[in-house]
């Protein structure tokens, strides 16, 4: 999986990831190129699990229970928008800029 820095917009693996703080859905991670701390939007991760569960949920009462579909088609509709909003939408975000920019391009 391949991660974009909020930063210095350069590529990275995941793999090449070697400092990181935090646990959960707090986690931040350090760029290995210009050394700037990523962090993922918290709401947005919650969103999206929520999404998920709700999504899972509806869709099991609607199969089970006689006469509930027609209440949770769309609940379940819904929880796909919100599942797929939440995941286009979350990208890292830089928590803290490196001590030293010399790295990176400021002619933006």
């Amino acid at each position: 999986m391949a991660l974009q820095c909020a930063h210095c917009y350069k590529h990275f693996s995941i793999a090449k990831v070697t400092k990181s703080r935090g646990k959960g859905l707090s986690v931040e991670v350090k760029c290995p190129h210009c050394g700037a701390w990523l962090g993922h939007n918290k709401s947005l991760a919650m969103a999206k699990i929520a999404g998920f569960y709700g999504g899972v949920i509806a869709a099991a009462v609607g199969y089970f229970v006689d006469g509930a579909a027609t209440i949770t088609t769309p609940l379940v509709i819904l929880a796909v928008i919100v599942v797929g909003l939440s995941h286009v939408m979350d990208h890292l975000k830089m928590v803290e800029a490196p001590a030293d920019d010399s790295g990176v391009d400021s002619k933006l």
